[in-house]
């Protein structure tokens, strides 16, 4: 049996279809533990309409989903938590496919399945390729760009929340920061199955980070997240030349990552700071950013917002016109 660990906050509007798609599941045996964390729309109000004696709420005041997960987790009755934000949506099958990770790697401490991100509208499923299930190098595929699976597509059994604790109480990245924390230690298994989506645009922290992302004083790495704190504090004791090559080019990456949240949340002082973090070369758009960090701050930012207007600009020009040939 699975629990399944929902944080809620403030999600009137997705949270009916989320937990429909979990009562949709073709695997039967679960209970699912809504933590609402301090919500005023009327969000739990609609979840304790669901008359399915399998859901559960319970409620705190307001403290983030880091801690809301971790009062789900508590109070779970199962042995293995499988985790759902209340904007995201399962597909039917999603269960089973954990069932059948779990199944063939016992001794992962933490599973999960592909995803598919989508904006505001219907969603359509893909096609999907021949799933296969494998024990994989998880520092390795992020370090490669790959996303290998998120908040609403995790499962840990309880025996990895009893070894390492849970979530850490940050405002940005907890999640990345466990999955990796237990990446270090444990077994990591997934399916390349696509199981679930990931619904953007729904006002969720995803969405507010890349608005409103601001580093503040960046005096070492672990000052940018709580992954490269992470990284960065384990790096030392890590013995495999082929692990720490994959964190070293994890760090390179999120580094250019960082260069281009910052000069869209217009945070100067980051861009000025992150570059002496740099290790590999960088591509012409990262170069063009940093060099224009180095101009008066409001100079820099108007050049920021006209820059990615501009390419929000032809991303919906392609969109709309018919293709050559």
């Amino acid at each position: 049996m699975f629990s399944i660990v929902m944080p809620l906050w403030n999600k009137r509007r997705t949270v009916e279809s989320t937990i429909a798609s979990v009562l949709g599941q073709t695997w039967r045996d679960f209970e699912l533990v809504v933590v609402d964390d301090g919500s005023t729309d009327g969000s739990a109000e609609l979840v304790s309409a669901f008359r399915d004696p399998r859901v559960r709420v319970l409620t705190q005041a307001n403290a983030g989903a880091a801690v809301a997960r971790n009062a789900g987790i508590e109070a779970a009755r199962h042995d293995w938590i499988a985790f759902l934000d209340a904007d995201d949506l399962w597909l039917p099958d999603h269960l089973v496919e954990l069932d059948r990770i779990r199944s063939r790697f016992p001794e992962a401490g933490l599973i999960g399945t592909s995803f598919v991100r989508r904006g505001r509208g219907e969603f359509h499923p893909l096609p999907r390729d021949p799933p296969e299930v494998a024990l994989i190098d998880y520092f390795a595929l992020e370090a490669g760009g790959a996303m290998v699976l998120c908040s609403s597509t995790a499962a840990i059994p309880r025996s990895t929340y009893a070894a390492l604790g849970g979530f850490g109480d940050w405002a940005l990245g907890p999640d990345s920061e466990y999955w990796a924390r237990i990446a270090l230690d444990l077994p990591v298994a997934a399916s390349r199955r696509v199981t679930a989506v990931y619904r953007l645009g729904t006002g969720g922290m995803t969405d507010r980070a890349l608005r409103t992302r601001r580093h503040g004083p960046l005096r070492a790495l672990g000052d940018l997240n709580p992954l490269m704190g992470l990284l960065v504090e384990r790096y030392p004791g890590i013995a495999c030349a082929d692990r720490r090559a994959s964190i070293d080019r994890l760090i390179d990456r999120r580094l250019k990552l960082c260069v281009r949240g910052a000069a869209k949340a217009g945070d100067i002082a980051a861009l000025r700071a992150v570059s002496r973090f740099l290790s590999r070369p960088l591509r012409a758009q990262e170069r063009l950013i940093l060099a224009m960090a180095r101009l008066p701050a409001p100079a820099a930012r108007a050049l920021y917002d006209l820059g990615f207007a501009a390419k929000a600009l032809m991303r919906g020009l392609r969109r709309r016109l018919p293709h050559a040939g």
